[in-house]
């Protein structure tokens, strides 16, 4: 039946994850010719987290009192259509001065948003117009906030750059947000505080045909954009066919051992939406590729533990220490050691959806197996490293088996 209708959509996510979805299909919207018939690109609309306080952008953030700029800017980047000038955008510096680590890309967009009287909208439009950027990136609130943790011991974690690398390594309960004051200490908040949606991100969820959340960091990517007050509302509420991108790997101090169900299960205990759409890798990485990632991990773990031994070593060697203090550095190291052995065992490294055990279909939500994942070698800490990522050009291939079937497409205009 001939296709007459394109579709909008709408993008939920934060960092690499999204930044890849995003590539897939501007890249299969450029190669297709028909596929401006299926994805309305320049109705697409990528909605995005804005808790980042690490690096260049958490720098930016100390500095002027803005909104990170560093998943936007990686946004800007790989939508747009004028790509020398892209790349340009993208270059960082080098140096040890103020500017090194600092992206052109970032620095523009925080004078941007002073020449427009603070405005951090204005300045991504501003920069959307010179990059000729198709669809439009819409950060998911203009409040400043904290991404906090709640562990399952009762701690709290406070900055997103904190979570995967805090020394409590239990469990996250939940997350959720918090007003960020730069330059002051936290103090308890007298009322629970919520965080308001930007209207254009509610309105870009309620308008679109097809929502897509993730693929990304799942608490520091994909759920602090769903405890933002009016988003998960706006999704429940718009009539979407609403798609999930379930991550390839585990990430060490996020989701170690999870499952698709775990994933699946954690934005359920956020929010009150549904998924029609759980799509999901089906293809094992290369045993070399495995066994560098298990490396690399654990390296840094066993390094963790060194720490936290010499710690306590020099505890004992003095005269006034307190044997609570030990036994909570003991603590500490079994549940690294725990983690540790999580990440030796290559089986609850990557996230495949077991059918046996896992029954997500039961209530309701289909779930998608596809070849998803290429190799590539990315620059950690100095560091070259082979890892393993969703290939934009799979994954989009997948959606757009699931989208071809889509009700609206098919309909008389």
């Amino acid at each position: 039946m001939e296709i007459k209708n394109a579709l909008k959509l709408a993008c939920i996510g934060g960092g690499t994850g999204l930044s890849s979805l995003l590539k897939g299909i501007k890249q299969y919207t450029s190669k297709t010719p028909d596929s401006s018939t299926i994805i309305d690109m320049d109705n697409l609309s990528a909605i995005v987290s804005v808790s980042d306080d690490g690096g260049s952008s958490g720098r930016l953030v100390e500095e002027f009192d803005m909104l990170p700029p560093g998943d936007i800017r990686k946004l800007l980047f790989t939508l747009s259509d004028a790509d020398e000038l892209a790349s340009l955008f993208e270059y960082r510096f080098s140096s040890d001065g103020d500017l090194g680590g600092h992206t052109i890309g970032n620095l523009l967009l925080t004078a941007l948003t002073d020449l427009n009287d603070g405005s951090f909208p204005k300045a991504i439009q501003a920069v959307s117009e010179l990059l000729a950027v198709r669809g439009r990136i819409i950060p998911v609130s203009l409040d400043c906030t904290v991404l906090c943790a709640e562990l399952a011991d009762g701690e709290i974690v406070r900055g997103e750059s904190a979570i995967p690398k805090r020394g409590n390594r239990e469990p996250i309960k939940r997350v959720f947000l918090e007003p960020r004051e730069n330059g002051k200490n936290h103090s308890p908040l007298q009322k629970p505080y919520e965080c308001q949606a930007h209207q254009e991100a509610e309105n870009a969820i309620r308008n679109s045909d097809v929502i897509i959340i993730g693929p990304g960091s799942l608490y520091t990517s994909i759920i602090p954009n769903l405890v933002v007050k009016g988003i998960a509302d706006a999704i429940q509420a718009s009539g979407a066919t609403k798609i999930c991108v379930c991550n390839v790997m585990t990430q060490p101090g996020e989701t170690d051992g999870y499952s698709v169900t775990d994933h699946i299960n954690a934005i359920y205990n956020h929010t009150d939406i549904s998924l029609d759409y759980v799509i999901v890798n089906s293809q094992p990485a290369t045993e070399e590729v495995i066994r560098e990632y298990i490396r690399q991990e654990l390296t840094e773990q066993l390094t963790r533990i060194k720490s936290v031994v010499e710690e306590g070593l020099s505890m004992l060697k003095g005269t006034t220490e307190d044997p609570t203090d030990v036994l909570s550095l003991a603590k500490h190291i079994s549940q690294l050691s725990v983690e540790a052995m999580q990440v030796a065992n290559a089986s609850t490294v990557q996230i495949f959806y077991d059918r046996n055990r896992e029954h997500l279909e039961d209530s309701g939500t289909k779930v998608i197996e596809a070849d998803l994942i290429c190799d590539i070698v990315v620059t950690e800490r100095g560091m070259q490293m082979n890892v393993i990522r969703h290939d934009p050009e799979q994954l989009t291939r997948t959606l757009i088996k699931i989208l071809s079937d889509h009700p609206k497409l098919h309909e008389p205009t």
